[in-house]
């Protein structure tokens, strides 16, 4: 019951904030479908892999949902450091996911 807890925590406070973050910066610069499609595999390899290492760590867990969700914490680093290969993808979409609000 706890790691649906903290599943549904850093579902809801990390992946799909970022996502929906991610989502509207491609899509505002009209990113190339490669890149939205490997960073869509990011976001859905994330929730299984946060979740792995809360059900380790649960204050790991829960401070880094409330460290996203309060801004102390960079959401995209979190997702980038959970699934392997997904730094890569993360790094290379920086300059677009950063980039000026439109």
């Amino acid at each position: 019951m706890i790691r649906d807890l903290i599943l549904w925590l850093l579902t809801s406070f990390v992946v799909e904030p970022v996502q929906a973050e991610w989502n509207t910066r491609l899509e505002a610069v009209g990113a190339p479908p490669a890149i939205a499609a490997q960073l869509g595999r990011c976001t859905a390899e994330a929730g299984p892999a946060l979740a792995g290492r809360a059900a380790g760590d649960v204050w790991w867990g829960v401070s880094t949902a409330a460290g996203v969700w309060l801004g102390t914490r960079d959401g995209m680093a979190v997702l980038a450091e959970a699934t392997p290969g997904c730094a890569t993808a993360v790094e290379a979409a920086r300059p677009i996911l950063t980039g000026p609000r439109s």
